[in-house]
């Protein structure tokens, strides 16, 4: 197989016109990865801010356990309190009568100053008491206060951080959406630049005509590839498969016309397999090739390129890089034994011409997959479906 790489599209009017859009192509390239970068450079500012507020938010979680643990700490050091001053009243208690009240305790007293003293250990016993009391209280009073307040911050923390996350992933979806933009003008920059180096091989210049400069006659209207078909499958979803091209019943060896005037692309057999079997003649084969031989031909037409292609062909009048007319012969129809015969041809069910045609200058691939195809109706309006004729 002969591969030549041909332009993917064409828009402009001369190469000049193609510099001029590579340039704006490559400004436009720039323009959309500056972007993207400033894009990056915020996502990467959010993740910072997501991460400090993680540390806050730990800390916080950090700080209410430990609040937690003072509280009940205090708790314990208050029971602990009442405990032991219970145990040294009830001592003195004992020590005193065996049992009796601390008002019998303080009038026991042998004398005025003995009553003072034992009025005296009571009250103090009973303030320290109290003091402590109330300052494990106040401390146990706003431990509970610190506490509502890191769970009403945490809940402030997390409620920012979902805030941050959800402008993470809209910037990271932005990001995404200018570097793929990028990525696809950096596709095109590359078809562009590909576009210029082909037009300058042939000898085009920066104001030349790059409709014409190809040395190919644009196309003023088609003619049919037969004298006569009666057509045998549709474009497109054909019955349980998909069929991008149209099959024109005709005998074998009948005349195969280019239908415009261009430049043969490709010719010769496709489909190669080492061994096949054959439904239609019931033979198995070696060397063999789905679509025997082929030929697909470049034409101008209204400033636009167009291939056309012409599959399970026995013989070839042309050969790649052939100029043809429209109408010249450049091959024989087969499709049936003869062309089986000759080439091994398993994806063939009898006698016709396997055609199509697409968009741009692309050689057209297998018949399963559209690409640029489109139903040659349109500039055909015989091949308007089975049963159609000409």
């Amino acid at each position: 197989m002969i591969m030549m790489f041909i332009p993917l599209s064409v828009r402009a009017t001369t190469l000049q016109d193609l510099y001029d859009e590579l340039s704006n192509l490559e400004s436009s390239y720039n323009a959309a990865k500056n972007k993207a970068n400033m894009t990056q450079a915020e996502i990467n500012k959010v993740r910072a801010s997501i991460t400090t507020i993680e540390n806050e938010i730990t800390q916080a979680q950090n700080d209410i356990v430990q609040a937690e643990k003072d509280i009940k700490k205090s708790e314990e050091e208050i029971a602990k309190r009442k405990d032991e001053t219970n145990q040294m009243l009830k001592y003195l208690q004992i020590a005193n009568s065996k049992g009796s009240s601390m008002i019998e305790y303080i009038f026991d007293a042998e004398d005025y100053t003995d009553l003072i003293y034992r009025y005296s250990v009571v009250t103090q016993l009973s303030e320290a008491n109290k003091k402590l009391m109330d300052e494990l209280t106040v401390l146990i009073s706003e431990l509970e206060t610190k506490k509502a307040n890191l769970k009403t911050k945490q809940i402030e923390l997390s409620n920012k951080k979902k805030e941050l996350q959800n402008k993470s992933t809209l910037l990271q979806l932005q990001y995404q959406k200018e570097n793929d933009s990028g990525l696809n003008i950096a596709e095109q920059i590359a078809a562009k630049k590909k576009n210029i180096k082909y037009y300058e091989s042939i000898g085009c210049k920066r104001s030349s005509d790059i409709t014409t400069c190809n040395g190919i006659p644009a196309v003023t209207g088609w003619t049919y590839p037969l004298a006569s078909f009666r057509q045998s499958s549709n474009y497109g979803w054909d019955e349980n498969r998909y069929h991008y091209a149209v099959d024109l019943g005709t005998p074998e060896g009948s005349t195969v016309r280019a239908v415009g005037p261009g430049k043969v692309i490709f010719a010769g057999s496709v489909g190669y397999k080492s061994s096949c079997y054959s439904s239609y003649t019931g033979q198995y084969y070696s060397d063999c090739h789905c679509g025997g031989y082929v030929i697909q031909i470049l034409h101008t037409y209204n400033g636009q390129e167009y291939v056309s292609l012409y599959m399970h062909l026995i013989n070839s009048y042309v050969g790649y890089g052939t100029r043809v007319s429209g109408g010249q012969a450049i091959g024989t129809s087969g499709g049936g034994t003869q062309e089986i015969s000759k080439w091994h041809d398993h994806c063939t069910a009898g006698a016709h011409l396997h055609f199509t045609m697409s968009k741009g200058p692309n050689l057209i691939g297998s018949s399963g997959v559209k690409g640029n195809t489109f139903d040659p109706v349109r500039f055909f309006p015989a091949m308007r479906g089975i049963g159609s004729t000409l």
